[in-house]
């Protein structure tokens, strides 16, 4: 026996008898939840699958000291890993080592494929998910474990991490990142873009590494939450969106540490007093109900016992606000899972901000999701970078969504550079003009610009500067300018 197996994740998972050759795959709930209530004679490690990239650690474990014979998936599951794992076995893969018949699912290409067969033929699996009683999980491993024998089957190996080719990194101030997009799907795309870009690595609670970027506040503004833009890169399904939201909208209780709902629709009691609040229905519709512009429409989902807590929500924050007389919606996350959990939040969320909206009669409006660290865990780098490689850094994917700031009409008159301002629905707002024949011209109508703040986006900067020093060579060389022509 290998006194560092497992190799990987070892202090996460809990190890029993490694004489037996059973491992219980307990999906997302705790697994002291589950182990604490089994015989640990009869199992040799137990442990969470949070995700479907998890599987490659199962595998690169148990390929490592191969002798497990029997995987009992049980509790509760959210991302159809364990369909995934079950998939592995009894379907295969494809040439690109993706898992059949189940979405968004590969395994290591490091892995030789052989080794990868090996571990179908020698794995049973049996399948508890969604079975929540302790005693049957017993009864099950009890039944199934072989704790005298030693043999190992032939595929033993420890095989190359895979390979990550894109570790640079660009200097930013790591202050606030404002990513304003119509959809969800969009924002979750630049999000990842701006992690990959100018991240920090740090170790995360689960003792992994993640790329991580502070400060994104992150802008939904057109998100249809009765129907979702389902964008080709999602590493989520409708089913997955689907299945995800019902529970969300209501207090129903995880057997995992997963609260955010719990706590919004049924939030515990508080020092001991015999009451419960519902913090959706009862405070922010309520209090919205009888001040429609106040801003103390709040609901907390983080308390104070949560500091000493094993482990704690990552939202935190939620605030309803009327803004121009529709409901915004803005909500913090004090630690945020961008690929695995980002995109289901904000489905969730844009359908909780429809429900608030729908109750006050008030169309929906914004949905800003402000995440204080923002990261992306060190299993899904490479298929994160796969997914802007192929999607993110493409030019016909620029934005060229309105500046909600509006937009300017240049035009040239006698020697003067003339920028009108209208507001994106039309209406004239101002006008700045500047000498085309002075020195620096460009510089110094740009600067009017910037001191009036009236641009929010950064292509919008870019064209505006463009043309204004176009309009200045124009009066400068006698040529005539027309805003988006070339120069005659």
């Amino acid at each position: 026996m290998n006194e560092n197996w497992p190799i990987y994740f070892k202090d996460k998972l809990i190890v029993g008898n490694t004489n037996s050759d059973v491992w219980v795959v307990c999906l997302w709930t705790p697994v002291s939840t589950i182990t604490d209530k089994l015989d640990k004679d009869y199992f040799s490690i137990a442990g969470q699958l949070y995700s479907k990239e998890w599987i490659n650690y199962i595998v690169r474990n148990i390929l490592a000291y191969p002798r497990i014979k029997h995987l009992v998936i049980c509790w509760e599951d959210r991302v159809w890993s364990w369909q995934a794992l079950i998939n592995l076995i009894e379907k295969w893969i494809d040439a690109e080592h993706k898992v059949l018949d189940i979405d968004n699912c590969s395994i290591h290409k490091e892995i030789p494929v052989e080794n990868i067969n090996k571990f179908r033929e020698n794995i049973t699996i049996h399948n508890l998910s969604g079975i929540y009683d302790s005693s049957q999980i017993n009864d099950k491993i009890k039944e199934i474990s072989n704790n005298t024998s030693n043999i190992l089957w032939d595929a033993e190996g420890i095989f190359p991490e895979t390979k990550i080719e894109f570790d640079w990194v660009m200097p930013t101030d790591q202050s606030v990142f404002k990513i304003r997009k119509r959809y969800a799907g969009q924002v979750w795309l630049e999000i990842l873009k701006k992690i990959l870009k100018f991240w920090v690595i740090r170790e995360s609670f689960h003792g992994n590494n993640c790329k991580e970027l502070f400060n994104i506040a992150a802008v939904i503004t057109d998100e249809d939450p009765e129907d979702f833009n389902i964008f080709p890169y999602f590493q989520i399904t409708k089913e997955d969106i689907d299945n995800y939201i019902p529970k969300m909208m209501t207090g129903y209780k995880w057997t995992s540490d997963y609260t955010y709902w719990e706590r919004l629709w049924n939030f515990p009691e508080i020092e001991d007093k015999e009451y419960k609040y519902n913090q959706i229905e009862d405070v922010i519709i309520d209090y919205l109900t009888r001040y429609p512009t106040d801003r103390a429409a709040c609901a907390n989902i983080f308390w104070v016992q949560d500091h000493t807590a094993k482990s704690s929500p990552c939202m935190t924050f939620l605030q309803a606000t009327n803004v121009g007389n529709k409901l915004d919606l803005t909500v913090y996350f004090r630690s945020h899972d961008i690929f695995g959990w980002w995109l289901l939040n904000a489905f969730w969320l844009r359908k909780l901000q429809k429900h608030i909206a729908d109750k006050l009669g008030w169309p929906i409006g914004n949905l800003t999701i402000y995440s204080n660290c923002a990261h992306i865990y060190d299993n899904n780098w490479w298929l994160a970078q796969e997914i802007i490689t192929k999607y993110g850094n493409t030019l016909e994917r620029l934005d060229c969504e309105l500046d909600p700031r509006g937009y300017f009409n240049i035009e040239v008159i006698g020697d003067n550079i003339i920028a009108k301002h209208s507001s994106p629905n039309g209406k004239f707002l101002q006008e700045f003009t500047q000498n085309g024949r002075e020195d620096r011209a460009t510089i110094k109508l740009y600067n009017q610009l910037v001191l009036a703040d009236v641009v929010s986006q950064i292509n919008h900067a870019y064209d505006l500067w463009a043309e204004i020093q176009k309009a200045e060579l124009a009066i400068k060389l006698n040529l005539k300018y027309t805003q988006d022509k070339p120069l005659l």
